[in-house]
């Protein structure tokens, strides 16, 4: 998959009700945006971040910003540190560093 590809069918459920298909369908034109700002913005944080400083940072809600990471993780472009870090809520949370391929992509924004 490459970063800009949106692919409906991992968004829903397979038999998912009509209207959780139709809200896949809304959300997927804006992904791809949001996944380059995720990316983006891990590239920021030079020692890597959870996903709640990503959402700060980004100004994204973290509902956004955990999907992202899950598809740029496959996407081989942040990889798990194997570090872990509390969010404000205390729970621990993978700390997330940006790949040289990752780098790439966003140098060239």
């Amino acid at each position: 998959m490459k970063i800009d590809e949106v692919q409906i069918k991992k968004m829903h459920h397979r038999d998912g009700p009509d209207t959780e298909v139709a809200a896949a369908k809304k959300i997927a034109r804006r992904v791809s945006g949001v996944r380059l700002q995720v990316l983006s913005t891990l590239f920021t944080l030079k020692h890597g971040g959870i996903s709640e400083d990503i959402g700060t940072h980004a100004k994204l809600s973290v509902l956004s910003v955990r999907p992202r990471l899950t598809e740029l993780q496959e996407m081989n472009l942040i990889y798990d540190s194997q570090t872990r870090a509390k969010n404000t809520r205390g729970y621990t949370e993978i700390v997330w560093k940006i790949t040289e391929e990752g780098e790439k992509i966003v140098r060239q924004l």
